[in-house]
């Protein structure tokens, strides 16, 4: 006798798989994704969804406060993001400045408009927490540079160096003696500012006695009348000035 088993084909999956698919996948992302995008980024269980559903599924994650959704940028899609605002605002500020330090001004340039209204207040954040690094203004320029490493005072020090040694050479000096010149008073440390001396003190001022302190006049403590002597008349008080009071 031959057993027969009957093989059912497996369930579709269900609506909590999904939604786990999806914050798989925009958990690996380094970036919020369109609708089309995600669904191409889905286990292939899931691609036969069609847009319309999944986005009515990232709508209602959206407004369960798991996802967040972003304007369209580069397309007419809406995107979807499990990391908030802020937090893509800040890899977009890095983005930017990996080429190297940048003014705000060009920094603003080249983010997308919907960055604009929180991508300076980001920013301040990202300097505060040590994230990005506030560059001091070079010669020339209109405001404070940011980086993603701290300034080196040695591409400062470099510029510098540059023009005084062209200065030099205007004068007449070789670019060797200038050179030589330069390390020795590095070697010597003569260049470091001295300092300040104090003024001398003229012959008036040296001859001059010094004025001795003031001594605080103390009142003449107050006169106590007499006691009478036994038998006779009192004895008259005396005023500080060792007369006797008229009668």
């Amino acid at each position: 006798m031959t057993q027969v088993i009957d093989q059912t084909s497996p369930d579709a999956p269900s609506g909590t798989d999904l939604v786990a698919a999806i914050h798989r996948v925009l958990a690996g992302s380094p970036e919020p994704l369109t609708v089309s995008k995600l669904r191409s980024q889905l286990p292939s269980d899931f691609r036969q969804i069609s847009p319309e559903e999944l986005t009515e599924t990232l709508r209602r994650q959206v407004a369960a406060g798991a996802l967040y959704q972003y304007p369209p940028y580069r397309s007419q899609q809406d995107r979807f993001w499990d990391r908030s605002m802020p937090v893509h605002l800040a890899t977009l500020l890095r983005s930017v400045l990996e080429a190297g330090p940048l003014p705000w001004s060009q920094i603003r340039r080249r983010l997308p408009a919907y960055a604009l209204a929180q991508a300076e207040s980001v920013l301040q954040e990202q300097v505060a927490q040590g994230m990005i690094y506030r560059h001091p203004r070079g010669e020339g320029r209109g405001g404070d540079l940011f980086g993603l490493q701290p300034p080196d005072p040695k591409e400062y020090l470099s510029r510098e160096l540059s023009a005084v040694f062209h200065r030099l050479e205007q004068l007449g000096f070789s670019r060797s003696q200038v050179r030589a010149a330069a390390l020795e008073l590095l070697h010597d440390e003569e260049w470091a500012p001295a300092p300040p001396a104090q003024r001398p003190r003229s012959q008036a001022e040296a001859a001059a006695p010094a004025a001795a302190p003031a001594v605080e006049e103390q009142p003449a403590p107050p006169v106590q009348p007499q006691a009478a002597e036994p038998g006779g008349a009192p004895t008259p008080n005396v005023t500080p000035g060792g007369e006797p009071p008229s009668a």
